[in-house]
């Protein structure tokens, strides 16, 4: 059995938390969101949120960011990714928040789309985060400027920053990239897995791209069954090619399947009181799928501690009112379905080893 990062029975080692929200006890987030920005400096038109950053193009206070750490630490939330929303190293002091995550003990990785990958922060990464992962999307230049809409080429340069970053944080940092397989590039992830991992970083993780049309985005470009096929030929042979001596390629093979079977295997989302987004406009969002959405929407924590506004019945309220019948393909099915099938249902015969 591979064991990777992105497995939802990793919610297992967090049994505690579960058992208490499922008893309808108060419960904190084992790991939170934070988007430290809206904006981005790339383009990319096929982004889940580029209408509503388009409409919220702010940045996190710095110093609501550094007091925000301190609340979640005191709540018990043991993690924290910091990404987007936009682009979080485009923050003027994402070092320092990241500095004092690592100094308050909370462990915490960065989404990014790596063009920013230098300078300080890049010191302070490689010495406190537990991952960076970079949203690459190509195995050529030519694809990567495409897809990601940059004005020049960033391609070699965002791997000589991945590079760079790995050789400063050595093995104590997991560094990887993900990739978004579209009719485009669907061909290239065995030269996407060749590229990354020649920088020294330990995967590169595939799934596909999903439309963005159900949430008011324009873009509605879903894979075809033969291109799911074609895209797991090719994840394939880039799994044969190019993994070992400690890179893999990590393929979504669950997503790969949602994108021709978009049905539920679960009866409402649960995920809410273990995980949640805080976006740069200060609100809590249910889930990073409906960041920016206003039904899924809790307080803001701007001006309001963030204990205070995740007990309020707002937020109970918006938990309890969520269809999933109605919501996209999510990151988070996995984990409802472990949570129904092995806690609701004791599917697992947990008791028996």
């Amino acid at each position: 059995m591979e064991i990777t990062p992105f497995l939802p029975f990793k919610l297992l080692r967090h049994s505690g938390r579960v058992v208490s929200m499922l008893a309808g006890e108060p419960t904190f987030p084992v790991s939170v969101e934070i988007d430290l920005s809206n904006v981005c400096n790339h383009g990319c038109p096929w982004c889940s949120f580029n209408g509503f950053r388009q409409e919220n193009w702010v940045t996190l206070p710095g110093a609501r960011a550094l007091t925000l750490l301190d609340e979640l630490k005191e709540c018990g939330v043991e993690s924290v990714t910091f990404t987007g929303g936009g682009e979080p190293l485009v923050h003027q002091q994402a070092a320092d928040i990241f500095q004092h995550a690592a100094e308050l003990g909370l462990s915490f990785g960065v989404v990014t789309n790596g063009r920013r990958l230098e300078g300080r922060v890049v010191d302070v990464l490689a010495a406190h985060a537990t991952f960076v992962r970079v949203s690459l999307d190509a195995g050529s230049a030519q694809s990567h400027q495409m897809l990601h809409a940059t004005a020049t080429p960033e391609y070699e340069r965002i791997l000589k920053h991945m590079a760079a970053l790995k050789a400063k944080g050595g093995a104590r940092l997991t560094l990887g990239a993900s990739m978004c397989v579209f009719d485009v590039n669907r061909h290239e992830i065995p030269e996407a897995a060749a590229r990354v991992k020649a920088t020294g970083a330990n995967y590169l993780e595939v799934r596909p791209v999903f439309p963005t049309e159900w949430r008011g985005g324009g873009f509605g470009n879903p894979l075809s069954a033969d291109m799911v096929e074609s895209a797991q030929a090719s994840l394939a042979e880039a799994k044969d090619t190019h993994d070992g001596d400690g890179f893999r390629v990590i393929g979504m093979i669950h997503r790969f399947d949602q994108v021709l079977d978009q049905t539920k295997p679960y009866g409402r989302c649960h995920i809410g009181p273990i995980t949640t987004v805080i976006n740069a406009d200060g609100h809590i969002y249910h889930c990073c799928i409906q960041r920016g959405m206003k039904d899924f929407r809790a307080g803001s924590v701007l001006n309001t501690p963030f204990r205070e506004v995740w007990m309020n019945q707002q937020q109970r309220d918006m938990q309890a009112s969520i269809d999933v019948t109605k919501c996209p393909p999510c990151r988070y099915d996995g984990y409802n379905q472990l949570i129904e099938q092995a806690y609701l249902r004791d599917g697992m015969h947990a008791s028996f080893l």
